[in-house]
């Protein structure tokens, strides 16, 4: 795009060659240097963060630790976010329309519309970055209906949905098995773990957790193996399982643990402790506290850096991003002027709470 349009100008000022044969050689030449200088320029510090939003999503420079760009979005109330594979469109959950909205990152706008149901929320990338994964509610306004949730499984080139799982109920956090062929779920209103076979779509189990925590909220897979993590926001705790779902290990947190993620060693288990405004570190897998740091109201949500060495979190009813040095968990930078942020993910994409690379 940026090329054509040096192209456009050149051509205007009268210094594009005439000559079909050194135009081609001067063409070439340029773009070769337009390539070079564009990597030069958007190397490692171009890496982006994507935040979802009331009212839009804010693109930022996590070099620089600045807001870049503002999509406007009048009336949405944005949540579960996601990311093509090459970075140029995003999908996100929309809790006023009920619908995945598509968005366009270079235009700015939306261009399509995913129809779900009430309170579309948690959203996640399948790893092969071919299909999506979305909950939502059922509509308790129609007589008879069920309680259960729903996912539902959209292909991202066709973007249209390819099929829906019945969860339980009030089902949060999404996740996948190492091999990619299990969908996980935390289901926080009965207290269970479901998992799925994504291929027929059929419930593999629906384990009960209670006997460890109430409301299982945050659910995130070790980068290395089939070892899992659960917070459990009305228990005050966090807690490891084998690919089995049995338990391995179990540790009390700050009150409101909710959004976790493994650090990229996955020797670290970093989760959010939102009621107490908390960031915990624990030590893996004795669950041992190692660091703690403060963060803003309702802070649900955060990311890596995709070079591993800031931590983005969104501070909802903060309305900002508290950027975090990823060693020693000091903090960076604040990012203000985001009105309610829920979500954040990153291109190159990066570990966090609602992604992995």
């Amino acid at each position: 795009m940026q090329f054509r349009l040096v192209i456009k100008i050149y051509k205007k000022l009268g210094l594009f060659p005439a000559s079909f044969f050194f135009r081609s050689i001067w063409s070439v030449s340029f773009f070769l240097f337009f390539l070079v200088f564009s990597l030069f320029s958007y190397g490692q510090d171009s890496s982006l963060g994507f935040v979802s939003h009331e009212g839009g999503i804010t693109l930022i420079d996590i070099a620089k630790n600045l807001k870049l760009k503002e999509i406007v979005l009048p009336g949405s109330f944005l949540r579960g976010i996601g990311l093509s594979a090459e970075g140029k469109t995003l999908f996100v959950a929309d809790k006023s329309s009920g619908s995945v909205l598509v968005v366009d990152i270079d235009e700015g706008k939306i261009i399509n519309t995913i129809a779900l149901g009430q309170n579309p929320e948690f959203l996640r990338i399948h790893p092969l970055k071919k299909t999506l994964f979305v909950s939502y509610e059922p509509d308790k306004n129609q007589s008879g209906s069920s309680n259960r949730a729903k996912i539902a499984q959209i292909d991202i080139h066709k973007e249209k949905i390819l099929k829906e799982f019945l969860s339980g109920e009030e089902t949060e956090a999404i996740e996948f098995s190492a091999d990619g062929t299990k969908l996980l779920v935390s289901n926080e209103g009965e207290n269970t773990i479901g998992i799925y076979d994504i291929s027929s779509g059929k419930e593999i189990k629906r384990q009960s957790v209670q006997a460890i925590g109430l409301r299982p909220r945050g659910l995130k897979r070790a980068p290395f193996g089939d070892i899992y993590a659960v917070t459990f926001e009305n228990s005050n705790k966090v807690a490891l399982f084998d690919k089995d779902f049995s338990l391995i290990k179990e540790a009390p947190t700050a009150s409101g643990p909710y959004g976790l993620a493994f650090d990229p060693s996955a020797k670290k288990l970093l989760v959010l402790a939102f009621r107490d405004r908390k960031l915990q570190v624990f030590e893996v897998p004795t669950l041992k506290l190692i660091a703690e740091a403060p963060v803003g109201e309702r802070s649900w949500h955060f990311t890596f850096s995709p070079d591993g060495k800031k931590i983005l979190v969104a501070s909802g009813r903060s309305n900002k991003l508290i950027v975090l040095d990823a060693v020693n968990f000091k903090e960076l930078a604040t990012i203000e002027g985001i009105k309610a942020p829920w979500g954040i993910v990153t291109f190159p994409p990066s570990y966090g709470s609602l992604d992995n690379p």
